[in-house]
């Protein structure tokens, strides 16, 4: 999918940077809070140090106390995770009302140290800070240990990770909504070109818009170059066929005279033959040149209003019926727009019309069906029916079921040919009243992109 999809391998791109980005900028930041909190951490310690190095007096006995009470309530509660113990050379010591035992000696100099240590406390590991001090009423130096449990600063980074993730989540989340937006909007001309070129082949418009952003204009300026040239080429054949059949037309009409000559010196097979294959000839010209001119006209424009020439076609043929106990109804919705030139559309559903009243006895139904992006229609006659093994052969050039019946053979192959020029289709079906039921369908017109 990622190898067929632009969009799809930008966006991807983009979220895997970002999210690379950012887990690395979490880690990142995830130490820097870290030694944050463990350098506060510390600093309070050598804070809460320095104030029992100032409390701490000798009493009468001899024995060690404070002066007043701590300044912290942490490390009034038992177990609570803040523990201080205050040592005398003696060996007399007093310990805050939270420690129930004594606390291990950290690792490290003797003297004063500004970093503290991991040691085992009361409840669990503890970072401890051990001092030696001469306090202002000793006459000998006191040895301090505070500490507090390192539980306490994970406690503190859970909370720090869990704003940290949710921070950078929502930073994820719209930085990888912004660059699919950006994407969107910078691919926007593509989807603006492939809706002009849809256009293009609709015949709505001639040619893709000059007003796209100047990268995609180079290609813009070849396709329309192309399509420059392939209606240019597409005429050019038009104008050599039509030339073609006009000198061709020209021998085959002194070939018939010749032929009658003979017929009447009293060649008459000679004189059959030569009818028959100029006739033939003659047939061939007109329905090349009628592809012809149908590929010429398969361009820009190519659009009609189906119900405008389907009513032109019934009255035109009812008026040549009136003499005929003989009736044209329509049937179904008829407001659409589709995509075929309006004379190539008035020729495909005239010799459709055309050919279910040759072989109608009463009745003539054109009737249409709604199909989302195409269009489907249906003439019906209650006449004799196509027989299901000569549905195909009478799209042939020239192909007639019955010798007695008027018509050239081409109404149904040309109608067929255009048909296909507008990448429709088209078949035949039993009818509803027991005669042929000859249907096409045919794309609507596309909208030309603001």
């Amino acid at each position: 999918m990622l190898r067929r999809n632009f969009r799809a391998r930008m966006i991807t791109c983009a979220a895997i940077w970002i999210s690379f980005a950012l887990v690395a900028s979490g880690l990142l930041l995830s130490g820097v809070f870290r030694n944050l909190v463990a350098s506060h951490f510390d600093h309070d310690l050598q804070d809460h140090a320095r104030e029992l190095s100032s409390l701490v007096e000798i009493n009468s006995n001899g024995r060690p106390f404070l002066a007043r009470d701590f300044s912290d309530p942490r490390y009034f509660a038992a177990r609570s995770g803040h523990y201080w113990q205050v040592h005398l050379p003696g060996g007399e010591m007093i310990r805050s009302p939270s420690l129930d035992a004594d606390l291990e000696l950290p690792a490290g100099p003797d003297g004063d140290s500004p970093a503290a240590a991991s040691v085992n406390g009361p409840t669990g590991t503890m970072r401890m800070l051990r001092r030696v001090v001469q306090g202002r009423h000793l006459k000998e130096p006191v040895e301090i240990r505070i500490g507090a449990d390192e539980r306490l600063i994970s406690d503190e980074m859970s909370h720090l990770h869990m704003v940290l993730a949710t921070s950078l989540g929502l930073m994820a989340f719209g930085m990888i909504g912004t660059a699919y937006a950006q994407v969107a909007f910078g691919l926007r001309p593509l989807a603006r070109i492939r809706d002009a070129v849809s256009a293009v082949r609709s015949g709505t418009v001639t040619h893709l818009p000059d007003d796209l952003p100047n990268e995609v204009m180079p290609l813009v300026k070849e396709l329309n170059g192309m399509i420059s040239a392939n209606l240019a080429m597409v005429e050019r054949s038009r104008i050599h066929a039509g030339n073609l059949a006009h000198a061709l037309k020209m021998p085959l009409a002194i070939l018939t005279m010749e032929a009658r000559q003979l017929e009447c010196q009293g060649h008459t097979e000679t004189a059959r033959v030569l009818h028959e294959q100029c006739a033939r000839m003659v047939l061939i010209i007109d329905y090349q040149t009628a592809r012809a001119r149908a590929s010429a006209m398969n361009n820009a424009g190519t659009s009609a209003a189906l119900a405008e020439i389907v009513h032109t076609v019934i009255n035109a043929y009812s008026k040549l019926n009136a003499g005929h106990q003989r009736s044209f109804e329509v049937e179904g919705p008829l407001d659409h727009t589709v995509a075929c030139d309006p004379n190539d559309l008035t020729e495909i559903i005239g010799n459709l019309v055309d050919n279910a009243a040759k072989w109608s006895r009463q009745q003539v139904v054109v009737a249409s069906q709604d199909l989302g992006a195409s269009v489907c229609m249906s003439v019906e006659d209650d006449g004799p029916g196509i027989p299901e093994e000569h549905r195909e052969r009478v799209f042939e050039v020239g192909a007639r079921l019955d010798e007695l019946k008027p018509g050239t053979g081409l109404g149904l192959a040309i109608a067929r040919d255009l048909v296909a020029l507008y990448d429709g289709r088209l078949w035949i079906e039993q009818s509803r009243f027991g005669g042929a039921a000859v249907k096409l369908t045919i794309s609507k017109r596309i909208p030309a992109p603001a």
